[in-house]
């Protein structure tokens, strides 16, 4: 375990009962007026003891607040726990605090009456941005206060993260799920048994579970409007070709394969494409608008097709073109979940991060990844210097991973 790892630890296990403390005092402020008034308790459908020996109430919650304040892909894997909990719930308000890019996922979703924007200053952070914390605790008491005034029953954080369990308690939610594996389990009401070795989306459902919900596994659900299918439509049209999309960053460097395997993939992918795939490939580049530049050197490079879409896109326009492609290659990022989410057969390359907890999902993949003792990692910044995990990898791995997907799915 690294020293990072180990401080954090230390860090948790000394303010984790100042914090139950003062959850404690704050169940009891609020459970007084609550008795006066009539005001119901918490219906939870749950096991008759949670983990930390507490048993939670016993009613079904009326107005439930889902968190899931991170990245792209990991709020696009708890959508199948959402839906689950709108399944077992149908008559609750399900409310789900996201921040802007988990927003733009769950916009329109069925499963969701409102959504809660708030952008976690602690995984801004994780990824090497600069906060201004003074700023930031304003924005966070803020946010604190209006969900408060909504006063849910339940609060249910699929996570498992100590910082956002802190956020779920700050909610006033009359009891709190989540998992504690990090941290916090005895800020929680019930702290959901599961297994480590799961994927993202069976532990986001394995949380779902302990407020009732089905845990059986299905596909992440994105909900695109037809605005968006009829312009992704409109900026593919004339291009007669196997389209094949391409995504060259990553939500950090640690994460990104280099630019140079990209063109040698796309190159030799061209040079040996076989008529059985379909008419000539056609690559087609997402991205946000920071990547519109490596886009650009991407498509000057190419020798085949191409189209830069960096930058122009939502992220369901992202998802509506990525629909249309045959095959996506990319690097472990929201656009290569977007495509999983969308049905297209994915080949992407795992450096820092654990394949089992986060791969494709749904759809045939290919991942490709590089055995060293220094991964996985997850670390924002390769700790040798040199990102080896990814700058090591074979192309013509890529290659023919591209190509065996190709040819079982023509």
């Amino acid at each position: 375990m690294s020293m990072t790892i180990q401080r954090k630890r230390a860090i948790v296990r000394t303010v984790e009962p100042v914090l139950l403390a003062a959850k404690l005092c704050d169940r009891l402020v609020r459970y007084v007026p609550s008795h006066l008034t009539g005001r119901p308790k918490v219906v939870l459908p749950l096991p008759a003891a949670t983990k930390g020996g507490r048993r939670p109430f016993r009613r079904e919650p009326r107005r439930i607040l889902v968190i899931r304040l991170d990245s792209i892909g990991d709020v696009l894997l708890s959508e199948p726990a959402i839906g689950a909990l709108r399944k077992r719930h149908p008559k609750a308000t399900i409310d789900a605090a996201v921040g802007r890019l988990g927003r733009a996922i769950l916009d329109g979703n069925p499963a969701i009456d409102s959504l809660i924007l708030y952008d976690a200053p602690w995984h801004a952070v994780w990824r090497g941005s600069k906060v201004n914390w003074v700023q930031e605790f304003g924005k966070l008491m803020r946010t604190v206060r209006v969900l408060r005034r909504r006063r849910y029953d339940l609060a249910v954080e699929l996570r498992g993260d100590f910082r956002d369990i802190v956020f779920a308690l700050l909610s006033g939610a009359s009891a709190v799920i989540g998992c504690g594996w990090r941290g916090g389990h005895t800020l929680l009401d019930y702290d959901v048994p599961f297994d480590t070795q799961v994927h993202q989306v069976a532990f986001a459902l394995a949380i779902a579970s302990g407020a009732g919900a089905d845990p059986s596994p299905r596909p992440p659900f994105l909900a695109i409007e037809e605005r968006e299918r009829a312009r992704a439509a409109a900026l593919l049209q004339g291009l007669d070709a196997t389209l094949i999309g391409i995504h060259l960053g990553a939500g950090f460097p640690s994460k990104c394969l280099p630019l140079d395997k990209f063109v040698a993939v796309a190159n030799a992918i061209c040079d040996r494409w076989a008529s059985p795939y379909g008419p000539r490939p056609a690559f087609v580049v997402v991205g946000g608008n920071d990547e519109r530049d490596i886009a650009e050197q991407f498509r000057r490079l190419v020798s085949g097709r191409s189209i830069n879409l960096a930058g122009r896109l939502s992220l369901k326009g992202t998802a509506a073109v990525l629909a249309q492609c045959r095959l996506f290659i990319g690097n472990d990022s929201g656009p290569m979940h977007l495509a999983a989410a969308m049905g297209t057969p994915v080949v992407t390359f795992f450096g820092p991060s654990e394949p089992f907890r986060f791969h494709p999902y749904g759809v045939p993949y290919k991942l490709l990844e590089v055995d060293l003792p220094c991964r996985p990692c997850d670390f924002v910044h390769c700790a040798q210097g040199d990102h080896r995990c990814l700058s090591s990898l074979k192309e013509e791995r890529i290659i023919q991973a591209a190509e065996q997907l190709l040819a079982e799915h023509l």
